[in-house]
Parts: structure tokens; C-alpha cells; sequence
């Protein structure tokens, strides 16, 4: 019997930066266009013809940023995860008064997983790729780069300050980090059926709940 190899592909990346306004704006105008296309008509509608003949830019400098479509994709996908970044903090800030720290697990949990099912049916081959690539940057197997949970959890424990009853709660940000990181991917590598249910943010949320407000044992004793 022989073991299973998976072989991890690198995401494409684009060729070079844009560095004069001139060339931003061209680039921008790639992406814009790309995003349509790609959430239109899917990856299957993204061609470089298309693509030159709906934003105006000729195939030639498309090439000279994007070598492949999948380079392209990748840099939407970037665009992508950037603006989760930005929307989930907003999403913690605009919680009622009202609202506890479970309510705040779960509302950053369906953004999350809404945010993780959205980009997996844009384009479920690069999202898988890009899955499996992003797993190795969590356990640092390769450079890492900015994850939303990153900037979310720690917004998260401020704003619940009180709640937040652990001793280390460096650790507990940590560990809650990585919940929030590898649970869903596991999902999308495994389970990608659980992603659109509604049960789904409810159990990873009592999950963290009870990691948050749970005070640790002395001496690491197992609770009664």
C-alpha cells in the first residue's frame, strides 16, 4: 500500500507592481473588469479577449502584468480577502450595545463563512488551490500574509473586553485565531457541503465561546 501524496500547486501571482499612476489605473481596470467577468460568466468567461475588449487595454500589456488568467484571478482573490479585512472589523463595530460576545462569535462567523462560500463558488479550482496554499501559511511553511481573522479576533476581545474571562488571553487569541483560520478550510477541503448550513457558524461559535470565557484550570487540572 502505498501513501497518499498531495501535490500543493502556488497560486500564480502577477508578473510585476504597477508603479506610475498611469499603470495603476490599467491595472485597476484589469481587475475591475476581471472581478465581472469572472462573477458573471465564471472562469470559463474570463479570457484574455474578453478581457482586453471590455476594459480597453490591449493583450499585450495584459500580459505584461497578468501571464496567465489564473494570475489575474489571484490578484481579484487578494482584493477579495483585503476587503473582508476591512468589512469584518466594521462588522464588530457596528454591533448593537446589546449585543454579547457570543453574538459577536457568530456574527463574525457568518461573515466568514459567507465570505469563504462566496469565493468558493466564483471559482471552486482556484479556491481549492488556494486553500490547500494558505493551510501551509498558517502552519509557517510558507511566508505568511495577512488573514481577516487576523484583524477580527483581537477587534473581537476588545470590544467584548468583560466577557473575555481567560487568565492568558494571549494564548486564548491564538488559539481562537487558528479556530477561525483552519476550521473553515477544513470545511472547504472536506466538507464543503457544511459551508451553506445554518448550524454551521452556531457550533464553531459555542466552540470559541466556551474557549473565551472559560477560566483556565490552576495547575492545568481537567475540569469536573
Amino acid at each position: 500500500q502505498t501513501d497518499e501524496v498531495v501535490h500543493i500547486e502556488f497560486p500564480a501571482r502577477p508578473r510585476k507592481r504597477p508603479r506610475q499612476m498611469r499603470s495603476v489605473a490599467l491595472v485597476e481596470a484589469l481587475k475591475a473588469t476581471g472581478r465581472e467577468l469572472l462573477e458573471g460568466h465564471g472562469r470559463e468567461g474570463l479570457t484574455v479577449q474578453e478581457l482586453s475588449e471590455r476594459s480597453g487595454v490591449a493583450v499585450s500589456s495584459i500580459y505584461e502584468y497578468y501571464p496567465t488568467m489564473e494570475s489575474l484571478i489571484a490578484a481579484i482573490f487578494n482584493d477579495y480577502r483585503s476587503e473582508a479585512r476591512r468589512e469584518v472589523v466594521e462588522c464588530i463595530a457596528a454591533l448593537p450595545p446589546s449585543a454579547g460576545l457570543f453574538e459577536g462569535i457568530l456574527s463574525l462567523l457568518r461573515f466568514g463563512l459567507g465570505a469563504v462560500d462566496r469565493w468558493a463558488r466564483i471559482d471552486p479550482q482556484f479556491n481549492l488551490k488556494a486553500t490547500y496554499y494558505e493551510e501551509l501559511v498558517r502552519l509557517e511553511l510558507v511566508k505568511s500574509e495577512h488573514f481577516w481573522s487576523a484583524v477580527a479576533m483581537p477587534a473581537l476581545m476588545e470590544k467584548f473586553a468583560a466577557e473575555v474571562l481567560v487568565h492568558d488571553r494571549e494564548k486564548a487569541a491564538f488559539l481562537a485565531h487558528h479556530v477561525l483560520l483552519a476550521v473553515p478550510r477544513a470545511i472547504v477541503l472536506g466538507r464543503p457541503q457544511y459551508l451553506g448550513d445554518e448550524d454551521t457558524p452556531h457550533l464553531i461559535a459555542r466552540m470559541l465561546y466556551a474557549l473565551l470565557t472559560t477560566p483556565a484550570q490552576a495547575g492545568g487540572t481537567k475540569p469536573e
